[in-house]
């Protein structure tokens, strides 16, 4: 896996369960990149897979508002 996240630039790993999910791969990240997670990390809301990733941000857009910031 890590060979998978060499390179430059920021890395982001986004779930729409919680965010220990993409906590867990943090060890293979190679030192000196920016690795940002998105997860929910909510409880008892019920709605639209859609709905519910845009309210906990890790839909496209809050992935895309991530790497914007990561990136500045």
């Amino acid at each position: 896996m890590t060979s998978q996240l060499a390179g430059q630039g920021p890395v982001i790993a986004a779930s729409d369960y919680v965010r220990a999910v993409p906590e867990s791969i943090r060890a293979w990240v190679p030192p000196g990149r920016r690795y940002l997670t998105l997860g929910t990390d909510g409880f008892g809301r019920s709605d639209t897979r859609a709905a519910l990733r845009a309210f906990f941000g890790v839909d496209a857009a809050s992935i895309v508002k991530a790497a914007h910031h990561a990136l500045s």
